[in-house]
């Protein structure tokens, strides 16, 4: 049995879930079920749930951990954290995988496919803030319209 962290055990877990379905979420209950099928941690089940269910999850209030591990989806399931993911404020630079010297060599592997996986999903501000995606919205309208003429003809009357 590998003793990671309640925290890093929860990521391992949904990590491994994630590379095999990498647009799925999962309920929490799932990822609790991972954490022991792979034994990554002695610690006991409610603290494993507390973690993938609180401690973990970036779009929460922080209660204890400060942690971006994972997102609370619509569904109320968890998935990995990416980076343009909305987060609580006050997870801002929080740690969002495993420090590499805390993970097993065979789970290694994960953190460099997380990267590539985050990469890919990532999402500008942009992309996700309604405001933002209006920016050249109009800039067609007056694309023929010459300024001065139009200021020209505004003052003529």
């Amino acid at each position: 049995m590998d003793n990671l962290k309640a925290a890093d055990a929860v990521w391992v877990a949904t990590a491994l879930l994630q590379e095999k379905a990498p647009e799925a979420s999962f309920p929490v209950a799932e990822i609790v079920e991972k954490v022991q099928i792979e034994h990554l941690t002695s610690k006991p089940k409610p603290t494993i749930y507390l973690h993938a269910n609180q401690h973990c999850v970036a779009n929460r209030p922080p209660n204890d951990a400060r942690l971006r591990m994972l997102i609370e989806t619509d569904m109320g399931n968890r998935r990995l954290f990416h980076e343009g993911d909305q987060f609580h404020p006050l997870r801002a630079h929080a740690r969002t995988t495993p420090k590499k010297e805390d993970l097993p060599p065979r789970y290694l592997p994960l953190l460099n496919w997380y990267k590539d996986w985050s990469a890919s999903h990532a999402k500008s501000w942009e992309e996700t803030d309604p405001i933002l995606r209006l920016f050249g919205l109009g800039k067609g309208l007056w694309a023929d319209e010459d300024p001065v003429e139009y200021v020209r003809h505004l003052r003529e009357g």
